[in-house]
């Protein structure tokens, strides 16, 4: 029972803390890809990815690659897509009722044989986002970044999904956005 219990111990304090990844996401520049136009009072904003020495590909949407004001997450090298053709950030100001959201912008990657993204409103029409072909280290994707109207979300329409599809107009990939 005792060897069970060390062992146990050895392992746990083995676990990555995130401690590494923090360090990683420090030290290693980022490359902007893409943007988030600026519009109706909303500042411009860049897409950035970063490809860290602990296998991560982090996406991040801010005003400039040096600023500490920024969203977005890391995935693993391995599986930056998370198995899907597409991965992205939903980033708003107010809420949580649609109609009370101030600012809302939605950025990521998409596969390379993607060549149409578009987000699903909750009104059922669809939004297309501008593709931008982008490289971390020697994979290619395609990069985005997308503004929504305040209009629409005064109105109380917003985002469901973002979808991909291919050159035939064939869904590739669908991401809930949590929201709408």
């Amino acid at each position: 029972m005792l060897a069970g219990i060390l062992a146990g111990g050895v392992v746990a304090s083995r676990l990555d803390d995130g401690s590494e990844l923090i360090a990683a996401i420090d030290e290693t520049p980022l490359t902007r890809v893409a943007e988030v136009e600026a519009s109706e009072g909303a500042p411009g904003r860049g897409v950035f990815v970063q490809l860290t020495k602990t296998g991560h590909l982090c996406v991040w949407e801010a005003p400039s690659a040096t600023s500490r004001q920024r969203g977005g997450g890391c995935n693993s090298v391995d599986d930056p897509l998370n198995g899907s053709a597409l991965s992205a950030t939903l980033s708003y100001d107010g809420g949580p009722a649609i109609a009370d959201v101030r600012s809302a912008s939605l950025f990521g990657l998409a596969a390379k044989d993607v060549v149409r993204a578009s987000v699903l409103m909750s009104d059922g029409t669809l939004r297309d986002i501008k593709l931008k072909r982008a490289r971390a280290g020697s994979d290619e994707f395609q990069a985005f970044g997308y503004r929504f109207k305040k209009g629409d979300l005064r109105r109380g329409i917003g985002p469901t999904a973002i979808v991909a599809f291919d050159a035939a107009g064939a869904e590739l990939g669908r991401q809930p956005t949590g929201i709408g």
